[in-house]
């Protein structure tokens, strides 16, 4: 105990009975409206964010939809071009629907 009351003797011969711990004028009084300013500010950040989130995402799906649209588009005179080249082939090289036939026929 003795020991206890020589450090609290040096820290009152030191500091005296002052508080040294000091806050701004008005600190408490200013509090609740600086701190509901900040939760405001933060709400609309977030409303920002998740909204932009929203529109990339829109864009993305529009984007995407787009360019397979294109793409299908591009795909359907390919393939119109692809069966009338194979039937220009069959018809060089001479072969009958009868011999496909027996071919894929025999394949199986």
């Amino acid at each position: 105990m003795s020991e206890t009351m020589n450090e609290e003797k040096i820290i009152m011969d030191k500091f005296g009975n002052e508080n040294p711990f000091r806050v701004p004028n008005n600190y408490f009084n200013e509090f609740p409206q600086r701190m509901m300013k900040r939760i405001e500010r933060q709400r609309r950040h977030r409303r920002i964010i998740r909204w932009s989130i929203a529109a990339m995402l829109a864009g993305c799906v529009l984007s995407t939809t787009f360019l397979m649209n294109g793409l299908r588009q591009q795909s359907l005179p390919l393939e119109a071009d692809n069966s009338q080249y194979i039937e220009d082939a069959l018809d060089y090289s001479m072969i009958n629907n009868m011999e496909i036939a027996t071919y894929l026929t025999e394949a199986e």
